[in-house]
């Protein structure tokens, strides 16, 4: 399962039953919910779920911000830049306007509760699987959902869809009305044991709208969706406002009971981070995701922290920590030798930075699973170790001899034994020195360039580009604005981004998206960096199919530790902790699940808002 985030709206898992068989959930037979490995937490008669105030009050609004634009409220398709709260983001443990077959319990990792449907049945084999929808479940016109839009939206996605849609289903060989209120899912794979949760992520759209409409292009055209939110009102690129539906359809369910509690939610967006930060700090708006650690520790106004007005968190959930690489495009011929790629990672001075740039908060990026039981340390063993010797000789050698680690240095801002290291790379790729410039065999100069959407990033490029110029190699930083930037990555013209790609702790079919070769010339992909092993895309398959929680760990360990020694990223940090801020006008449940705080389950509390706003007021 994928792990995305809109700002603090995210999707979170966590495991509860870790050992149990793949199929210890009932099959043959209808339920309310599954489970990856065991029994969902929450019996079908639950009356809410337990990190929720089920009697949160109703009312107030949220004010939000958005970085760069939108242009389109159709965000299927890798055209247009879509709106926020509409970014797909599978069966979430909440959706705001576009709604799933299913919903994640957001405490707990590989279970999904039904949401669109009633029950859901699994054929004992693992060969289908068979929704039962509500019959109470509306669009936002008040037409029913039915089989035939959860049919259309199966085909419609499939066929003009982004491609991550093509990958995570890709197991499904067709889906079957059997009744007007009933869908089957036929598998190609019946050992896919993930197959049953992740196709409960199915958005479910309106047939009748959307035939309308042309699923693969942008739209401003508001859709039929069928959330508890409806679009109310926007400006292309400036804001957009999400009212709450008191009709809602889905408003006495236990999965929705406490959440959605704002009567509306209103994003505004800023083309500059920078004056986004400014504009929250002007009471433009109530809540804000840091990502500047400088910002982070130095430009929030202490006096207003400390009188309770603002409130600053550093929030530790339970999922792998977030990731940050350089991301070379390896569909360029300069970076198509791993030894080059080594040096390249060589030349970045991660402790220097952590120092200098960060205060030292971040960690180092030593695994895309870091902070989790899934992440590979020291040294292959067990299982582990017995999916990688069937690879001895297609992987890097290293991967059984040396713990994975991201080239370190002592801080100062001196990385010469490092730059030494990345300079014998090089020349034994067939690299030289010629006129102070790196050169290949054929006298080509080893130039690339830098592409970024936000300036703030530039302190972190600037420095690495000073190590490389050691080694004769030009870099240059190109700042576009967001459409652009979106638009080039989607066509990969690119050669170097600021990525990362966030991971659930329930790994399984997008990570045949993220670094698969069927994905890596799909335009609008996540393979953003044109991964082609066929190593990596063996073991993801194996990974998929895993049978045990132990399982799924050792293929996820084996699986980062074959990304890591190929050096395909740069490996920039690891960030252990997410950083919000907020204006102190919101009630929260008292438990936290582990995927962190969740402003679906916020609430607006009249009282604390109108000392926020007095205060404020007196200010202006």
């Amino acid at each position: 399962m994928r792990r995305t985030v809109y700002a603090a709206l995210t999707a979170a898992l966590a495991f509860t039953a870790l050992s149990a068989p793949a199929d210890a959930f009932v099959r043959g037979k209808p339920v309310h919910g599954l489970a990856m490995y065991g029994e969902p937490k929450f019996p079908a008669d639950f009356k809410n779920f337990d990190y929720v105030n089920p009697t949160a009050p109703k009312g107030g609004t949220l004010r939000m911000s958005g970085f760069g634009t939108f242009d389109s409220f159709n965000p299927f398709s890798v055209k247009g830049t879509p709106a926020g709260l509409l970014q797909y983001m599978g069966a979430a443990s909440y959706m705001y306007s576009i709604e799933s077959l299913f919903v994640r319990g957001a405490d707990e990792p590989g279970s999904s509760y039904c949401l669109l449907c009633q029950t859901v049945e699994v054929a004992p084999d693992n060969t289908w699987e068979e929704f039962t929808l509500r019959p109470e479940a509306r669009f936002h016109d008040g037409t029913p959902v039915t089989a035939d839009d959860v049919v259309f939206s199966f085909e419609q996605l499939m066929a003009k869809g982004a491609p991550l849609f093509q990958m995570y289903w890709g197991d499904v060989a067709k889906a079957e009305k059997t009744g007007p209120l009933k869908v089957k899912f036929h598998f190609k794979n019946p050992g896919n044991t993930e197959l049953p949760t992740i196709m409960g992520e199915l958005p479910v759209l309106s047939k009748a709208w959307w035939s309308k409409h042309d699923l693969a292009n942008s739209t401003l055209d508001i859709p039929n969706f069928s959330g508890p939110y409806k679009i109310d009102k926007f400006e292309a690129g400036r804001y957009v406002v999400f009212k709450r539906d008191p009709n809602y359809w889905g408003r006495n369910l236990a999965l929705t009971k406490g959440a959605f509690n704002f009567d509306e939610i209103r994003i505004d967006y800023y083309r500059d981070d920078d004056v986004a930060f400014e504009a929250f700090k002007a009471y433009q708006f109530d809540y804000h995701v840091e990502n500047s650690s400088l910002r982070w520790a130095t430009a929030y106004d202490k006096a207003v922290v400390d009188s309770g007005l603002m409130v600053k968190e550093d929030v530790r959930d339970g999922l792998p920590d977030r990731a940050q690489t350089f991301t070379m495009n390896l569909r360029k011929p300069m970076f198509q030798d791993r030894r080059v790629r080594e040096a390249l990672a060589l030349a970045f001075d991660f402790d220097w930075g952590n120092k200098t740039l960060a205060f030292g908060v971040f960690a180092p990026m030593n695994s895309f699973w870091s902070g989790s039981e899934l992440a590979s340390s020291g040294l292959p063993q067990g299982e582990e170790l017995a999916i990688l010797e069937k690879y001895r000789g297609k992987i890097p050698d290293e991967v059984f001899t040396k713990p994975f680690s991201q080239p370190r240095t002592d801080g100062s801002g001196n990385n010469r034994e490092n730059l030494v290291k990345a300079k014998n790379l090089l020349t034994a790729a067939g690299w030289t020195t010629k006129n102070g410039a790196l050169v290949n065999a054929r006298g080509e100069p080893f130039e690339f360039e830098f592409l970024l959407a936000q300036q703030g990033l530039e302190k972190w490029v600037n420095p690495y580009f000073q190590n490389l110029a050691k080694l004769g190699i030009k870099g240059k930083i190109r700042l576009v604005d967001t459409t652009q930037y979106i638009n080039r990555l989607t066509n990969f013209d690119f050669d170097m981004i600021v990525g990362g790609i966030g991971q659930s702790i329930s790994p399984g079919n997008e990570q045949r998206e993220n670094w698969g070769s069927a994905a890596a010339d799909k335009k609008g992909g996540r393979n953003l960096a044109g991964i082609k092993n066929p190593v990596v895309d063996a073991i993801i398959e194996d990974l998929i199919v895993a049978k045990t929680r132990e399982s799924l760990i050792a293929h996820t360990r084996a699986l980062d530790r074959v990304l890591l020694w190929n050096w395909y990223f740069v490996p920039e940090f690891s960030t252990p902790a997410d950083w919000i801020a907020y204006w102190n006008k919101f009630g929260k449940p008292g438990k936290v699940p582990m995927q962190g705080p969740d402003l679906a389950l916020w609430w607006y509390d009249a009282a604390k808002a109108a000392k926020v706003d007095a205060a404020r007021g007196a200010k202006k």
